[in-house]
């Protein structure tokens, strides 16, 4: 890096000494020219020229004069022709050089095969015709051979050595103070990464660097201290994560057999004395006894989807066929309040890959919902739609939908939303919970579209393919 800077500092400085050069001398041809009562006529005589180029050459040993034709071949020179490498130039540059072009311009060197000069240059005319140019090389061989041989002396190469060691010490110098600052942010960077990869539960135990600034090593101690609390909490929530659902769950099956017994116990009672008085009474409590055993069902049922142990048995499952049957399920109540269900297509060979009594409960528990929100005249659909190696499966029915503001809610447990028929309150909230839980299983996801008074849809998607879950 330190060499680097020092032949940009040597390039820009070399620009800028042709530069000045170049704008000193820019009227040199010019005055040639004007000294010269032959070259103010226009009139080229080697014999005459070359004599003055002479003299003025020990004058000014740095100058090289020229005298080309418009073409650029070289008409008059004072120097030994053995040393001319080629008697045309491109005078395209001294064209430049005469309109004004801007500093520094180079041109080629009569000197040499393929060097190229800083020059001064002026056009020559007879008869207000040009017939050629003034050439001055400002630099010639001579200043060159000095320049080289006095350019690095000993002091010289000192100062060069110097100045790259200084640079060099510098930026190891840079090098490690950056690295000093960069190394406690990167290890802080990295147990941040760890903390979060691992699921916010292992804990840092590095050490910040004892030559790092005070704010960092505040900022990682701090940083160790969040993650113990974070860690702690977190651990306390699982906790008690855990013991709620061992204790629904443990409730819920504690319940189920005096649940059992009572339901047994109040269909006896209905069937051995169908007349008695207080017969209504007895009916109510059955029907209470039922919602009862439904919401135990649905909180086992939550808690083991919960608990991550319920396992998939996919194969291919003709889907029309299943929906026939879910729905033939619901038909009595259906028909009950005059309600139309059906499947479109019933076509057999639309299959899909998933856990069949799984996708059963999908539908059974939509369709539940559906019957629930549907009013008289209503109806409700099961669509089925292959796309794309999935089969997209609807359930729209045409009932009072669901407002906005409980679209996002509808899939939480125990959620009700404020769109229950005829006032109904027999439904727990856990249903849709379930749905979504269980289509997570299958890697699918549930969406819905609703509008009120103009009913509800909602659909998933399944491969119809192998895959593997």
């Amino acid at each position: 890096m330190a060499t680097g800077l020092f032949v940009i500092y040597c390039a820009i400085t070399d620009t800028n000494s042709a530069r000045v050069e170049q704008t000193l001398h820019k009227n040199l041809a010019q005055q040639i020219i004007h000294y010269s009562d032959d070259l103010q006529q226009g009139d080229i005589s080697r014999s005459a020229l070359k004599p003055a180029f002479h003299s003025l050459m020990l004058l000014g040993p740095r100058y090289e004069i020229y005298i080309t034709d418009n073409r650029g071949q070289l008409l008059v020179y004072a120097a030994e022709p053995s040393k001319i490498k080629r008697n045309n130039i491109n005078t395209a540059p001294l064209e430049r050089f005469i309109k004004g072009a801007d500093y520094p311009i180079y041109a080629d060197n009569p000197r040499s095969p393929d060097q190229q000069k800083l020059f001064s240059s002026a056009p020559i005319f007879k008869n207000s015709q040009q017939i050629g140019y003034v050439f001055v090389i400002l630099g010639g061989d001579k200043y060159d051979s000095i320049v080289k041989n006095l350019a690095f002396d000993s002091d010289m190469y000192k100062i060069l050595a110097a100045l790259i060691i200084f640079f060099a010490l510098a930026f190891a110098l840079l090098v490690f103070i950056f690295a000093r600052l960069v190394r406690p942010i990167s290890q802080l960077d990295k147990d941040m990464a760890n903390f979060v990869n691992s699921d916010f539960s292992t804990v840092s135990n590095s050490i910040p660097d004892q030559y790092a600034a005070n704010e960092i090593i505040n900022l990682h101690n701090n940083f160790g201290s969040l993650e113990s609390k974070i860690n702690k909490q977190l651990t306390q929530i699982k906790s008690t994560e855990q013991l709620r659902r061992e204790m629904l769950s443990h409730i819920s099956h504690d319940l189920k057999t005096p649940l059992a017994s009572l339901k047994g116990y109040l269909e006896t009672w209905l069937l051995q004395y169908p007349d008695a008085a207080g017969t209504d009474f007895i009916q109510v409590a059955q029907k209470n006894a039922n919602q009862l055993q439904r919401l135990v069902e649905q909180i086992i049922e939550l808690a083991q989807l919960d608990s991550n142990t319920v396992s998939l048995y996919q194969e291919p499952v003709a889907v029309a066929e299943l929906a026939q049957d879910v729905l033939s399920k619901f038909q009595l109540q259906a028909q009950q309040k005059n309600i139309t269900l059906s499947v479109e297509p019933k076509d057999p060979s639309l299959q899909a890959i998933a856990d069949i009594a799984k996708l059963e409960r999908v539908l059974t528990n939509l369709v539940d919902n559906a019957l629930r929100h549907c009013q008289s005249g209503d109806s409700i659909k099961i669509q089925l739609k292959p796309k794309d190696n999935q089969l997209i499966i609807s359930i729209a029915d045409s009932g009072v939908g669901i407002p906005k503001e409980d679209v996002d809610h509808i899939f939480d447990a125990h959620f009700r939303a404020k769109n229950t028929v005829n006032g109904q309150q027999g439904n727990s909230g856990l249903g849709l919970a379930i749905v979504a839980k269980l289509l997570s299983l299958h890697h699918a996801h549930i969406s819905v579209s609703s509008v009120l008074s103009q009913g509800t849809t909602f659909s998933f998607s399944l491969p119809t393919t192998s895959v593997n879950i």
